[in-house]
C-alpha cells in the first residue's frame, strides 16, 4: 500500500578490474540508485508511495551471476520491477519467465519486446533503431565507398545477422567477411577465435570493420596483432569505455553512433538539476564532474548517477501515469500514452504505442586522437 520495491541491478566493475578486462570505476552504483531514489521519496515518492531500492551487483563475465541476481529480484524479494543493466537476454529472466517489469539502460531488441509478458522499456534507443540510422547516416557520409567492409561481433550475433547485415546490404554495401565468434564462451575463447578472423580479414583487404556490440575484445585483438582497420561502433557506451582506455590513435578511423556523449549528459541541464545537484549537495567530497576530466581510476559519479537516474525517471513517469492502481497492466497502458518526455542526459526522448525505447537524440561521432585529457575521445561527425 505504501511502497514499490524496485530491483537495481548493475555490472560488479571491481571483478572485472580484478580480472584486468577493462580499469572502469563509475563509483557506488547501489548507494547512485538509492539516493536518487530517497530523494523521489522526500518529494512526494509515486502518487504517495515510497521506492524501496534493493541493488545487486553481478559479474559481467560470469553468465550465472545474472541468472542469480534474477532469481534473487524476482523469487526471494518479489520486486514489483528491476532497473539497470539488463544485458542482452538476460532481460527475459524478468520480463518473460517471471512477469516482472524492467527498465533497461540499453541491449533493447524486437525479439526481446515480443517475448516479454511484462512491460519491457529501454532508456538508450533499440539496437534495431540505432544500426539502422547509423547505416544509413554513415553511407550517406561516404564512409562505405570504396571500402572493403567486415561485420564483426561477439557478443551479439543475432543483431549482426539479423539487423546489421541487412541493413548494409540495403544500403549497397557489401559485406565481405563475416566475424562471428563466441569461442568457448570465454572471453579469452572468443579473442582466440577472433585472432584467427583476423587473418582472414587481411587475406580478402577487408580496411572497414562494423563491430556489432561489444567493443573490448576487437579493439585489444586488433592491438595485439597489429590490424588498423577504420572501426565503426554500434555501441556508444562500449567505444567510449575502450576509448578512455586503449589508445585507438592507429586504427584508420574510429567511428560510433548513438545518443550524445557522457560530456554532454553531464552539461545537460535536466541531469544537473534533477540528478547531480541534489548529489552534490549531499556529497560535496564527491561531487560530479565532467567524465572527461575524471583522473584514471578515479570513481566517476556522473557515469553511475546518468544510468541511475535516468531509468528512474523513466520508471517514475510511468507509474505516477499509471495511478494509484499500480499493476503491469496500468503500467503497460501509461507507457503507450508517454508522448514526448524529458530525459536528464539527452534533448530528446519518447516513448508510446509500439515505442519502448526512449532516447531519439542519436548521431554519429567520430573518434579525436588529439582530444585533450579533459575533452570527450569521441565528437559529432561533420564531415
Amino acid at each position: 500500500d505504501d511502497t514499490i520495491t524496485i530491483g537495481y541491478v548493475h555490472l560488479d566493475l571491481d571483478k572485472v578490474r580484478e580480472q584486468g578486462l577493462i580499469d572502469l570505476n563509475w563509483g557506488p552504483q547501489s548507494e547512485h540508485a538509492q539516493f536518487l531514489a530517497e530523494h523521489i521519496n522526500t518529494n512526494g515518492g509515486i502518487n504517495g508511495r515510497s521506492i524501496e531500492i534493493i541493488p545487486l551487483a553481478f559479474d559481467p563475465v560470469d553468465a550465472s551471476s545474472a541468472q542469480s541476481a534474477c532469481l534473487q529480484l524476482t523469487e526471494d524479494n518479489e520486486v514489483f520491477a528491476v532497473l539497470g543493466a539488463l544485458r542482452g537476454d538476460e532481460v527475459l529472466c524478468y520480463t518473460e519467465q517471471h512477469d516482472t517489469i524492467a527498465v533497461a539502460n540499453a541491449d533493447m531488441t524486437q525479439e526481446r519486446v515480443d517475448r516479454s509478458t511484462a512491460p519491457y522499456v529501454s532508456v538508450n534507443a533499440a539496437r534495431e533503431r540505432i544500426i539502422e540510422s547509423l547505416v544509413d547516416e554513415a553511407s550517406a557520409a561516404g564512409l562505405f565507398d570504396g571500402r572493403t567492409v567486415a561485420v564483426l561481433s561477439t557478443d551479439a550475433i543475432e543483431v549482426a545477422t539479423d539487423v546489421a547485415i541487412p541493413a548494409l546490404n540495403d544500403a549497397g554495401v557489401s559485406v565481405e567477411f563475416e566475424s562471428l565468434t563466441q569461442g568457448d564462451g570465454t572471453v579469452g575463447g572468443a579473442g582466440v577465435e577472433l585472432a584467427v578472423n583476423v587473418e582472414s580479414m587481411r587475406a580478402r583487404g577487408v580496411d572497414t570493420v562494423v563491430v556489432v556490440g561489444d567493443a573490448t575484445i576487437p579493439v585489444n585483438t586488433f592491438i595485439g596483432d597489429s590490424f588498423f582497420p577504420t572501426l565503426i561502433f554500434t555501441d556508444q557506451g562500449s567505444a567510449t569505455a575502450v576509448a578512455g582506455r586503449a589508445d585507438l590513435s592507429g586504427f584508420d578511423g574510429v567511428y560510433s553512433y548513438g545518443g550524445t556523449t557522457p560530456s554532454d549528459r553531464f552539461a545537460n541541464s535536466q541531469f544537473q538539476e534533477n540528478c547531480a545537484a541534489p548529489w552534490n549537495e549531499a556529497n560535496p567530497d564527491r561531487a560530479t564532474q565532467d567524465p572527461a576530466t575524471v583522473e584514471d581510476g578515479e570513481p566517476n559519479h556522473t557515469i553511475g548517477l546518468l544510468i541511475a537516474c535516468r531509468s528512474l525517471t523513466v520508471f517514475t513517469m510511468a507509474a505516477e501515469a499509471a495511478g494509484a492502481n499500480l499493476n503491469n497492466a496500468t503500467y503497460a497502458a501509461a507507457l503507450e500514452e508517454v508522448g514526448e518526455f524529458t530525459l536528464p542526459g539527452t534533448n530528446g526522448a519518447s516513448l508510446g504505442s509500439g515505442k519502448y525505447d526512449a532516447e531519439d537524440e542519436l548521431r554519429l561521432n567520430v573518434y579525436n586522437p588529439d582530444a585533450a585529457d579533459d575533452e570527450s575521445d569521441f565528437v559529432e561527425y561533420t564531415g
